[in-house]
């Protein structure tokens, strides 16, 4: 995926600029201002304590996890960005509230490049079954956008590097029967070992675990300037998460609202 697949997200939320509700907790009033150009995407409901003055609907909650959840499912909101709630607590009420296992992959985007990247959650794809889910998840996402996914599976070692430990040796096998498995499912996917940088110009990139996955996620966002759209739930509602590291979520309900254009021509065909 290039430059011009984010350029259609960003056009598709603007034409439909749906109601997106994003989470607020301890905010400064820096953050609320940066919420400005965010709303060039969404109709925003902020949910939590700006703390401060606003141009924003505001619906004040001591316990903006759950609100932003309720609301949600309650179809009050058409979709919803985590903003700079904590992960933890947001990510059990989603859970609880929708009876789902969470799993998330995020949206990047390097110079002429965009891909997928999960698991990015510390304690998620512990299990091979885990990491398959997301990676047919994300083709099922993505098929949404118009892309037949390429994708790629990491482990922990070269194809050479067989017996030099059992840790290693597990971690091949494992990216092995994913790539295998996905395969069987119709996707195009291939096991490429601990070599992250043949993975240029695949759609969809599956990390050996969350700890990885969250530290190539942060090593991107953080040290290499990648342009980060947020990580979408992979469930029936719009949840996007977001990093609490990052300074504005323009990116997120971009992507929120990208996705109600998208479930409202699916529900027209």
């Amino acid at each position: 995926m290039d430059s011009l697949f984010i350029e259609s997200l960003k056009q598709k939320a603007r034409a439909r600029r749906a109601r997106i509700g994003i989470g607020i907790w301890n905010a400064d009033c820096n953050l609320i201002a940066s919420l400005e150009s965010a709303a060039e995407y969404a109709d925003l409901l902020l949910v939590g304590d700006p703390g401060c003055a606003c141009n924003q609907d505001c619906f004040v909650s001591q316990e903006p996890w759950n609100d932003l959840v309720r609301l949600l499912a309650a179809g009050e909101i058409e979709g919803a960005v985590r903003g700079n709630l904590p992960a933890g607590r947001t990510m059990g009420a989603l859970s609880g509230q929708f009876g789902i296992r969470v799993r998330r992959l995020a949206l990047l985007e390097l110079p002429g490049w965009a891909f997928m990247l999960g698991p990015v959650g510390i304690d998620e794809g512990e299990s091979m079954a885990d990491r398959l889910e997301l990676l047919l998840g994300g083709a099922g996402l993505l098929r949404n956008f118009g892309v037949k996914a390429s994708s790629a599976v990491l482990s922990g070692g070269r194809m050479e590097d067989r017996g030099r430990c059992e840790r290693v040796d597990r971690s091949l096998l494992e990216g092995e029967l994913i790539a295998s498995r996905a395969r069987e499912a119709g996707l195009a996917a291939e096991h490429k070992g601990i070599l992250i940088e043949s993975c240029r110009g695949d759609d969809i990139i599956i990390a050996p675990d969350g700890i990885s996955g969250n530290l190539i996620f942060r090593t991107l966002l953080l040290l290499c300037g990648a342009q980060s759209y947020g990580a979408p739930v992979l469930m029936d509602g719009i949840f996007i998460d977001s990093s609490r590291a990052r300074g504005g979520f323009d990116g997120p309900v971009m992507l929120a609202g990208c996705l109600a254009s998208i479930r409202e021509e699916q529900a027209k065909d």
